[in-house]
């Protein structure tokens, strides 16, 4: 198998310097090839597994585009199941969901893009095999060195020591701590329960000091008898250093490594051949009496839902134990406890003593401490790489400036729980991150009801922000506020730039600056409340398209007042299967006035929906449409011309009608006026179009052109070579 991968690469190559094969030696080869590939497509075993492309609904449902073999209905359980998390992909049924890396789709598998290669800046290629469009995504995923990492500063240690009461591997704290009294008291007290409580759970972001928080208090604890054993397993895969996050060898990640670790801490020198079943029973009746059990950074472990369920399954009082993680779902500890950011007095102390470390404390006003504590909103690990950015520098830095400059730090900080959240909270915490203000809660129910054509339960989504620690919720004359800190903020603003809601998003914000930031704001009363409870009744009440009708008078009224609630009707005619009618409502959106990024996105999606129609006459307007956007982005403007010109040699009598010739001219104008912009690739597509409307020599200009730019363009050659048989 690898010599055939091998052999197809040197007839895919393009170019001499790659070792390309000529034309007549392809050409030979391909009666073997076809049948080389159809033994792989026919017995390669993974080809035999249920394949899907998954995409969560804003309920947390999934829809699921079946690619293989949906006779074995595997993934059915996630169109009604909202309690497990997947990102959006591709994705064949193991012993669970599994999903495939460096290949994109969509739920609608209208194309399938594989990587390419071509690494640098930060992303990496894809290219489609079957229309030949290619796209860019970020190679971040794929940027940790082969090489072996170092150990994380809080690994626990080789060695069980007898220390006081207990042996232990406990890590030391690598820094001063900061006193967290109220934290340490609950953690104290709930760990020397002996009959309740086996799980605990620190959770919180990163950086907001779970690990240290865990280690004073267990150190503390070692001091009484409470634990006999205390053992500490290390998922971590990230050093939060005051330099910047630097990737770590994990100590552990599966249910075997933590058996592993335990029996060659626990059972020194001994052959364990069954460490699993070892550790599972010595959590229940451990030989040591009384045990404690450490995971830090659970998140981070292969599938921590399973391997909470097994540690769940077997501990047993007096034994415990204790988790740090920054999952807030999936899985619910016996006590939760939330981290958050630092009490103000706290946020001093660690201000003080690090100014003092770093010997910077005479720049460093009251006033920038305070603007400090208030922007980072306690956050410790933002607060000590500020102030040491300030020592490497020698210079007052704005804090909103230097956070939202750190990239590096805010994915360390944000990335891994961001990826954990489930649709509707991604959703509702893009939508506050897309506006600088405090918000009623009630008005964002409000906006957001119009949007969706299923129902969102914002107030779970709320719930699950506030325990991920990406919002803050304040409470003021009986009204609910929700409020973004700065550093969630400005790693929200960065999600928000590649997200597929942005247009929907940037609609809701529109929405959202009207209700302004007066906390007096009476929304029950305003139109635009009125607006949303009218489509939130509406959601509540259709189970079918014929309840849905009977809505649409009322619907395309508002709809003509406000526009942006067309997206509404056309989601539910989409999830009905209607294309007709929501073709219908596309063009009716698309008669209202709305920015050109949006007029384009509309148009393409209504090229397709026409193209799934067989409408041709549909499809050709609105690729017209899209070409003759001055705004629109030349690559997709050539993308539109490829399918015309596929479209005009399937069907090559249409050319020689009045409507196509004209039509055509002026796709030629465009072409012609922004071909400066394209490639090789690009030229042959104009030359294609030329050719199909009897401009040969202009034609044969332009594919000569073409090969000046690329001299080995396999469309050029090909359209130059067309020309000569003419």
């Amino acid at each position: 198998m690898r010599n055939w991968f091998s052999r197809f690469t040197l007839l895919r190559n393009k170019t001499r310097g790659h070792g390309a094969i000529l034309p007549g030696c392809c050409s030979e080869a391909c009666t073997h090839l076809e049948k080389s590939i159809e033994l792989i497509v026919d017995n390669f075993y993974a080809f035999k597994r249920h394949w899907a492309y998954l995409h969560q609904n804003q309920s947390g449902k999934y829809r699921v585009s079946e690619i293989a073999n949906r006779e074995l209905k595997e993934f059915d359980y996630l169109k009604s199941n909202s309690s497990e998390s997947y990102t959006d992909g591709i994705y064949y049924y193991l012993d669970a969901p599994r999903r495939v890396k460096l290949m994109l789709s969509d739920s609608d598998l209208t194309d399938f893009f594989m990587s390419n290669g071509n690494l640098s800046d930060g992303q990496y290629e894809l290219i489609s095999y079957i229309s030949g469009d290619k796209k860019f995504e970020s190679s971040r995923e794929y940027s940790v060195p082969i090489t072996n990492l170092p150990g994380s500063q809080t690994e626990g240690k080789r060695k069980v020591d007898g220390k006081l009461h207990s042996f232990t591997n406990l890590p030391d704290i690598g820094e001063e701590y900061i006193s967290r009294k109220s934290l340490e008291k609950e953690l104290t007290n709930v760990l020397l329960e002996h009959d309740r409580y086996p799980i605990i759970t620190l959770r919180g972001r990163g950086g907001i000091g779970k690990t240290s928080l865990a280690i004073k208090v267990l150190k503390e604890i070692l001091e009484t008898d409470r634990f006999e054993l205390v053992i500490w397993f290390s998922a971590r895969d990230v050093d939060l250093l005051m330099e910047g996050p630097k990737q770590v060898r994990s100590q552990v990640l599966n249910q075997k490594d933590i058996s592993k670790e335990y029996c060659n801490l626990v059972h020194e020198n001994t052959i364990i051949d069954h460490p699993i079943e070892l550790f599972s029973s010595e959590m229940t009746i451990n030989p040591f009496n009384r045990a404690l059990f450490v995971f830090d950074n659970f998140e981070t472990l292969t599938n921590p839902e399973e391997i909470f369920e097994w540690l769940n399954t077997y501990i047993r009082n007096p034994n415990k134990i204790l988790i740090t993680s920054r999952i807030s779902r999936n899985f619910k500890a016996d006590y939760p406890i939330e981290i958050r950011g630092m009490e103000e007095e706290e946020s001093r102390e660690l201000i003080k003593i690090f100014s003092s470390k770093l010997n910077i404390q005479t720049k460093l006003t009251s006033d920038f401490a305070e603007e400090l504590i208030t922007e980072s909103n306690g956050h410790p690990y933002i607060i000590k790489v500020l102030l040491g950015e300030i020592a490497k520098t020698g210079k007052i830095i704005k804090v909103e400036r230097f956070v939202s400059g750190q990239e590096d730090i805010l994915i360390a900080l944000f990335q891994r729980t961001f990826n954990n959240l489930p649709a509707n909270a991604k959703r509702v915490f893009l939508t506050l991150c897309s506006w600088n203000s405090m918000l009623p809660l009630i008005a964002l129910e409000a906006v957001l009801w119009r949007q969706e054509n299923e129902k969102i339960d914002i107030e779970g989504a709320i719930e699950q922000l506030r325990m991920s620690s990406f919002i803050e919720l304040i409470k003021e004359k009986n009204e609910e506020y929700v409020y973004v800190p700065l550093a969630a903020q400005s790693f929200g603003k960065s999600e928000l730039k590649v997200s597929p809601d942005k247009i929907k998003i940037f609609a809701d914000r529109k929405l959202l600056m009207e209700f302004g930031v007066s906390r007096n704001s009476n929304l029950s009363s305003g139109v635009i409340s009125r607006i949303e409870q009218k489509f939130k009744n509406v959601a509540n009440r259709v189970d079918n398209i014929e309840d849905f009708q009977s809505e649409l008078p009322t619907l395309e009224y508002i709809a003509s007042k406000y526009p942006r609630a067309y997206y509404h009707i056309i989601d539910v005619f989409e999830e009905f299967g209607d294309a007709e009618r929501s073709k219908y409502y596309h063009r009716e959106f698309l008669k209202q006035q709305l920015p050109d990024d949006e007029r384009i996105k509309l148009w393409i999606k209504l090229a397709e929906l026409c193209r799934k129609t067989s409408d041709w006459g549909g499809e050709s307007q609105a690729l017209l449409e899209i070409i003759l956007i001055k705004s629109t982005p030349f690559r997709q403007i050539s993308e539109a011309v490829n399918r015309i010109n596929n479209y005009y040699f399937n069907n090559p009598e249409i050319k020689t009608s009045y409507y196509t010739i004209n039509f055509a001219e002026k796709i030629i104008d465009v072409m012609i006026d922004r071909i400066n912009e394209g490639d090789a690739t690009d030229y042959s597509r104009l030359g294609w179009l030329l050719v199909n409307h009897d401009q040969r020599d202009d034609a044969k200009m332009i594919a000569e052109k073409g090969l000046h730019i690329d001299p080995e363009n396999h469309y050029c050659k090909k359209l130059l070579s067309k020309l000569s048989l003419l």
